[in-house]
């Protein structure tokens, strides 16, 4: 009898699912990712009925494959784009009692922490401290710690989709706009620069998403075109270069680039903004890429308390 964990992540643009075997040292089975769109149909925050009608159609598709893999066990988060919609409760109270299922809106800080317990489960960085970054679409998570704590850890309220929130964005985005959002993450993660300061991380670990499509995208120009893994190590001039090319494309460019997940089209060039605001100030080591992150961290977190 199987006892494989589905663990279920209601992003403010994705849901994602993550189906690990019931034991550790942890190992994943299945990811799959399905384009919600959770805050582009909930733009004046409430969920309305269409935005809730796709997230409940995105539920059933989940289950689904969480039933075809024999989970026993079914765990869910919910993040930022519900912790800030008005009803963002009442709509996960309502998900949880139609579907029997128990996901729970976590707090940010709680979301950095399950995000740091994932990044080292999939990779070990040669030094340490590291800072573990992940760009969500409602929120930008920084941790850094050591082999075992966390020193320093922080939710900001923004990210590939909620920086743009009630702004004007060209296709593709102009200098001006780049430095317009540059000025608005100057004032927003200024408490990130002084625990850098503080801190000094000498490794980097991007966590999925658009880490993963960074990756991608650097691997297929240089004609490989083989699926990137946990541990992958990025070098400065190739990720320097990916970045500055998503940032200054188009959306049609990036559809029919080697290695683009389509997903990601609509808002990695945001992603590649933040991330360039961050590495154009500060450096390290080694950059590393996990596939590793909140859903991860939230099953070890399960797997240990139960054994």
């Amino acid at each position: 009898m199987k006892n494989n964990i589905a663990i279920i992540d209601l992003g403010s643009n994705l849901t994602k699912l993550v189906i690990v075997s019931g034991k550790l040292p942890l190992q994943v089975i299945h990811r799959s990712v399905y384009d919600t769109k959770t805050l582009k149909y909930a733009p004046k925050g409430i969920f309305d009925s269409v935005s809730i009608e796709r997230i409940e159609s995105d539920i059933m598709k989940v289950l689904d494959v969480a039933k075809s893999f024999n989970c026993t066990t079914t765990l869910g988060i919910a993040t930022s784009a519900f912790r800030t919609r008005k009803n963002g409760k009442e709509v996960i109270i309502s998900i949880n009692k139609k579907f029997g299922i128990g996901i729970e809106i976590i707090e940010g800080e709680r979301e950095a922490q399950l995000i740091y317990k994932g990044a080292l489960e999939t990779v070990t960085p040669k030094q340490f401290p590291v800072l573990v970054m992940d760009i969500g679409g409602g929120s930008t998570e920084f941790i850094i710690g050591t082999e075992t704590e966390v020193l320093w850890k922080h939710s900001f309220d923004f990210g590939s989709t909620a920086l743009t929130k009630g702004v004007s964005i060209s296709d593709p985005i102009t200098n001006q706009e780049v430095s317009n959002l540059d000025e608005k993450l100057d004032y927003i993660i200024k408490e990130f620069f002084k625990a850098f300061t503080q801190f000094k991380p000498v490794s980097f670990i991007g966590t999925t998403g658009s880490f993963e499509s960074f990756a991608q995208l650097i691997e297929n120009k240089n004609g490989n075109t083989k699926p990137v893994e946990s541990g992958y190590e990025y070098q400065p001039p190739e990720l320097e270069w990916v970045v500055n090319t998503l940032i200054h494309s188009s959306a049609d460019k990036r559809k029919i680039m080697s290695g683009m997940n389509l997903l990601r089209v609509p808002t990695i060039n945001i992603a590649s903004i933040i991330l360039n605001h961050v590495l154009s100030q500060i450096s390290f080591e080694t950059y590393y890429l996990s596939l590793g992150d909140v859903k991860e961290g939230l099953a070890m977190e399960f797997l240990g308390n139960r054994t």
